[in-house]
């Protein structure tokens, strides 16, 4: 390296995207409340004051995480949902989606139900987020009710009932490994996993079911 070169000096968005990724670390090692902002700028290479200019507080930088993880969630259900197949196909590639993006983000149903066993409101980005999806799955349930495919019932409860499947199978996973030995992580188990999901989803939901051979 020759000396008399200029050092280069972090930009803005190097800095502030930095910051997002020491968040994401330390906010699922030690919640909220234990991410320290002396913390997160440490483990960020910034200054003390990088969270403040960049996001004006840490509840702001939660905020924007959370958002961030949450918005191409909505995106790719709604996505999902818009597809010209039959409501019933639709709502389960919704579980194939769910778990999809629980696989790149194994994070975010600890982000969120940190938030929720504490007591507090959903922040109002993933509150809005949330209710997208929400709107969108219970619309199409409403679809298939309407054409006979589905079984009646509330849109939404029936809705939620389809999230809680990949997400509470993604939060259980070390569970499983430890007492019963599934690695539900990779591979063939996981692919069983999801079939196994996306079925009974269709079970709860379709109107008719076949008969048992």
């Amino acid at each position: 390296m020759n000396y008399s070169d200029p050092i280069p000096i972090p930009s803005s968005d190097d800095t502030r995207t930095a910051l997002l990724a020491a968040a994401r670390e330390l906010f699922a090692e030690q919640g909220y409340d234990g991410a320290s902002v002396r913390a997160i700028t440490s483990r960020a290479g910034a200054n003390l004051g990088a969270i403040t200019y960049h996001f004006g507080s840490k509840e702001e930088l939660y905020l924007d995480l959370l958002t961030s993880l949450v918005r191409p969630l909505r995106d790719r259900i709604i996505e999902t949902t818009s597809r010209p197949v039959p409501p019933l196909d639709r709502l389960g590639d919704v579980v194939d989606a769910y778990f999809e993006h629980l696989a790149e983000h194994p994070d975010l149903p600890r982000f969120l139900l940190e938030r929720i066993a504490s007591g507090q409101p959903p922040p109002a980005p993933v509150a809005a987020v949330m209710g997208a999806i929400l709107q969108s799955l219970s619309s199409v349930v409403a679809e298939g009710q309407a054409d006979g495919s589905i079984r009646p019932g509330n849109p939404i409860l029936q809705s939620l009932s389809l999230i809680a499947q990949p997400i509470y199978l993604t939060l259980v996973q070390t569970p499983l490994r430890h007492f019963l030995g599934l690695d539900l992580s990779s591979g063939e188990p996981r692919q069983r996993l999801v079939a196994h999901a996306r079925e009974f989803v269709r079970a709860g939901l379709a109107a008719d079911l076949p008969e048992p051979p």
